[in-house]
């Protein structure tokens, strides 16, 4: 998993090649009838799916990191159906997996696109409740256009100028590689051993998870003693965490990533925060008073990174704009059925927007026509950097909606979910497409598989959110919810200004833009390697900075166990660290659940 173009609401990916990559040819051939579409495929790929939908809502709301699960979605179901296939004589497919990876890709993605990191939890922090009902539908439609202008895109950008979609080709040779007719008996053990690794993870993960939050056995994190300043160490929440899935995201992120965190939460938490208390511009040295001011300056770090990353793909803008005149011509490829679903998304797009944000249909026709260009924005990315700027697209229309609807909080935050719950389904879609396309998928085969999977994700992706948000708030130090305060501070800069801020929180929200911007522009240079990641030290600012110190842990031991065994160490780290994704995910989720059947009605 990486930061992607520096933004914790954009994709992260697992997307380590396989050991013995095997090319494939760019072929798009059609596949023959009944090899792809199965019930078994489909099956898995939702009920994999589901698993990456629960682990990136939990992970999203803790870290504002997500992971589009198209590697571990083919290691999960070839482990499972392959050898059900050889036992009932009817081998599990390539492109049966290339599509059980399409779709669990597509229901992973749908916390995303339904705003479930973002923009549902900063409305709930401004005060605006969204019914379940209503986010279900939100999520379904913007999912459903996310899909298409995937779909429409896919020629151009797939086709016609082959853009590489690094995560697409390394998911096309691992299942290519995965279902080698011969295996090495390296590969075959390998194979082996990842999925006897994935399951001991996960139920480990899911053991310390149930000691730590139901019965109370372990603690969260063990504490730093001492104090900086008049901050006592512990108030601050800085130690180490007792956490599989922080472990795991450092192992995956990896030491650069971490360390920027860490340098983020040192200068938040240790620095500023005693600074703070001591001239009493903040009243208590605990989490919460703290994160209310702090949030600000690292909110700067990010919006200043996200504004940086936009002007220097203005290229893509451009490209962007060729894309669309292109696809104009004719479909894209789309088959006729879809322009259908097209009509009617966009239709209920703009009731929904009406009745559930206060969007009247002006304002819902100008964020769809935001929607598309800046779609192709992240497509582009995706193709080229194998990077989504989900997040910085939704800031954009934000900042947009901040001049067109001056004064209104809720409406501006909802504008931005429209283009960034479309474009994360864009992003992830077309890494699936690629990988079709190097396959011999067929494309209209895997649109509706995706078109399924942002259903079934938004019926699994809404109920797991209300009951998390219901048993540990949002904002809190146990769900901080990065991604949710950066487009909910963005959306009172733009419709209130920085007069409204707390005490010298604008100020020092200006300095983390500054720094944040140049931080990324330097990064085109030589110097990029010695340079922190802007948004991981915004993200350092806004969690408890025993989140930064756990990554740390997990990226060191990650890092020292590669020196020592470097192929055992790749072999075996993404499913270690998806096994104790899911596995804390899962068990967290099922904490939540007994707690809110237990409370009285």
């Amino acid at each position: 998993m990486s930061a992607s173009s520096g933004h914790p609401a954009a994709a992260p990916q697992v997307a380590a090649a396989p050991e013995v990559p095997v090319p494939v040819g760019l072929t798009g051939a059609v596949a023959p009838e009944g090899l792809e579409w199965t019930v078994r495929s489909l099956g898995m790929g939702l009920l994999i799916g589901a698993l990456l939908a629960i682990t990136n809502l939990y992970m999203g709301l803790k870290t504002g990191l997500w992971d589009s699960g198209s590697i571990t979605a083919a290691v999960l179901g070839f482990s499972a159906l392959a050898p059900y296939g050889r036992r009932r004589g009817v081998p599990y497919t390539p492109l049966e997996n290339n599509l059980t990876q399409t779709t669990a890709a597509a229901v992973g993605a749908t916390p995303a696109s339904a705003g479930l990191l973002a923009a549902i939890p900063a409305l709930t922090l401004l005060g605006s409740v969204v019914p379940g009902w209503g986010i279900a539908a939100w999520g379904l439609v913007l999912g459903a256009v996310g899909v298409l202008v995937a779909s429409l895109l896919r020629r151009r950008l797939v086709e016609q100028e082959a853009l590489p979609f690094p995560t697409g080709i390394a998911t096309a040779e691992l299942i290519s590689t995965l279902h080698a007719a011969t295996p090495p008996d390296e590969a075959r053990d390998t194979r082996a051993g990842r999925g006897r690794t994935l399951v001991v993870s996960g139920v480990v993960a899911m053991a310390i998870t149930w000691m730590r939050d139901a019965r109370a056995w372990l603690p969260g994190m063990v504490a730093l003693p001492g104090r900086v300043g008049g901050v006592p160490l512990e108030s601050v929440m800085w130690g180490v965490g007792l956490s599989p899935m922080l472990l795991s995201v450092g192992m995956m992120t990896g030491l650069p990533l971490a360390l920027s965190m860490l340098l983020g939460a040192a200068l938040a938490w240790g620095v500023l925060a005693s600074w703070l208390v001591d001239t009493g511009l903040v009243s208590g040295a605990g989490f919460e008073p703290l994160s209310s001011w702090l949030m600000w300056p690292g909110v700067g770090l990010m919006v200043g990174g996200a504004v940086a990353s936009l002007a220097a793909q203005a290229r893509d803008f451009l490209g962007a704009a060729k894309d669309l005149r292109s696809v104009g011509v004719s479909r894209g490829g789309l088959p006729r059925w879809s322009l259908g679903v097209a009509a009617v998304a966009c239709v209920l797009a703009v009731v929904l927007g009406g009745v559930l944000f206060g969007l009247g249909v002006p304002s819902m026709l100008l964020a769809l026509a935001l929607l598309v260009p800046l779609c192709a924005v992240c497509a582009r990315s995706a193709g080229q950097a194998d990077v989504s700027p989900v997040g910085q697209v939704g800031n954009l229309t934000q900042v947009v909606f901040g001049g067109v609807r001056p004064g209104e909080l809720a409406p501006n935050v909802a504008a931005g979910s429209v283009v960034a719950g479309a474009a994360a389904q864009t992003g992830v879609s077309l890494w699936s497409l690629k990988a079709g396309y190097l396959l011999g998928a067929s494309a209209s085969r895997q649109l509706a598989a995706q078109l399924v999977g942002v259903a079934v994700g938004a019926l699994v992706a809404v109920p797991a959110y209300l009951l998390l948000v219901n048993a540990y708030g949002v904002g809190t130090a146990v769900l901080p919810a990065p991604s949710a305060a950066q487009f909910r501070a963005v959306a009172e800069v733009s419709v209130r200004g920085l007069a409204g801020l707390p005490p010298y929180a604008g100020q020092a929200a200006l300095v983390g833009f500054a720094v944040g911007a140049l931080s990324t522009l330097a990064a085109k240079s030589r110097a990029a390697r010695w340079l922190p990641s802007p948004v991981a030290m915004g993200i350092g600012f806004i969690t408890p900075p025993y989140f930064a110190v756990t990554l740390c842990v997990g990226a060191g031991l990650a890092a020292l166990a590669r020196r020592w065994a470097p192929k055992t160490t790749d072999a075996h780290v993404p499913s270690l660290s998806s096994g104790a994704l899911v596995g804390e995910s899962l068990m967290g989720l099922f904490v939540a659940a007994t707690a809110a059947l237990s409370k009285p009605a």
